[in-house]
């Protein structure tokens, strides 16, 4: 079974910031925020529902999301709030 990190794609001629910054040098950006590898299928599937749709207008958080934003909160920043 494959993982996401057995083929990374070529990042190298793409427009990120972190691999054109030192373009040309023996430098390996190793930044934590800008990864190497694809995003997983799941993600790519709902995007692609998504595209498909055609509209992209506001929707209403899940009553899921909305308790995850709350503990993440809570944990990240000492700071209790509602999910509502």
């Amino acid at each position: 079974m494959q993982s996401l990190f057995d083929n990374p794609p070529d990042r190298l001629q793409s427009d990120s910031i972190k691999w054109q910054r030192y373009a040309g040098r023996e430098v390996l950006p190793m930044w934590v925020a800008d990864m190497d590898f694809a995003a997983p299928e799941p993600v790519l599937a709902a995007l692609r529902a998504r595209i498909d749709h055609g509209v992209f207008g506001y929707a209403h958080p899940s009553a899921q999301l909305a308790q995850t934003v709350a503990e993440a909160i809570a944990r990240d920043h000492d700071w209790q709030i509602e999910p509502d």
